[in-house]
This record gives structure tokens, sequence and C-alpha cells, in this order.
């Protein structure tokens, strides 16, 4: 039986990247899981795209939920988003050093304003989070934890 199920995200373990042949070289964020029963199929994303797939390699003790990084001003980059001071929405077209190039707000496509990294959130602007949803089943918890299912009690 299998720990995790169809379209969790998933990231490989410290140490575990290579007992997946087709996978150790590829470059990616996470997996998400297309089939798991009895044994796991997967897809690798790298920035939100699909880069590669394969099956049976990686099992349970090789793979750990996904969490999604913070982004912060220093590590902010290419396609990140903020929202500014009115709450609408500019990507990140490029950092250079501090200078951050963003999008018109509402287009994308078109490239608007530099400004200093740190003197967007003086004026008014927030990174906009990838979302916080984290489920877990309650074998995953209490693995976590160190105990049985049945000793586990969520309030």
């Amino acid at each position: 039986m299998t720990k995790f199920k169809v379209n969790d995200k998933v990231t490989v373990k410290a140490g575990c990247k290579d007992m997946c042949g087709a996978l150790q070289d590829t470059v990616f964020d996470y997996l998400i899981i297309t089939y798991a029963d009895g044994y796991y199929s997967y897809t690798a994303y790298s920035g939100g795209k699909p880069v590669d797939s394969c099956s049976m390699c990686y099992k349970d003790d090789h793979l750990e939920l996904y969490i999604a990084p913070v982004i912060t001003w220093d590590t902010l980059k290419w396609k990140d988003v903020v929202i500014n001071e009115d709450d609408e929405e500019q990507m990140v077209h490029g950092v250079l050093n501090d200078s951050v190039l963003l999008s018109e707000f509402d287009d994308f496509n078109i490239a608007s304003s530099w400004y200093h990294r740190k003197e967007l959130p003086k004026i008014g602007y927030t990174i906009k989070q990838a979302p916080a949803k984290l489920e877990l089943t309650l074998e995953q918890v209490a693995e976590k934890f160190g105990v049985e299912v049945g000793n586990l009690k969520i309030k």
C-alpha cells in the first residue's frame, strides 16, 4: 500500500534522487503523483511546468510532502508576482542585482517600471505567495510525530 495519493505534490528526500534512473539528472522542483496503487507514477515539475515523468522508481521512504518555499524580497525572481498598493498584480520580468523590472498591472506581457527591491515594500507592495493548503492523512501525521494512528487525537 502506498503512503501518498494521486495529485499529492512531493519532493525527493536528500540522498534519494539517484534512486530513479530516468529523473536523477533532471532539474525539478517537485513531483505530482499520477498513479498510486502499490507503486507510484509521477510527473516532475520545474517552474510550475512538467519536465519529465517516470514510474516505479521512488518508494515511500524516498519521498516527502512538498512545501512551497516562502518568497522574500531577497529571493524575488523572474515570474514571481507582486501586488501593488491598489491590490493589482504585477509580474516580475527580471531582477538585476537589487533592481526589479515589473510588468503593467493589467497586462503581464508589457514591461512597466524598474524599482529597487527594498523600495517595493516601502511603497506598499507585497509578494503573492503560493497557497498554504496542506492536506495530510492521519497516517502521515502519526508517522511525523512517531505515534500510532490509534493514539492520535486531532482537535
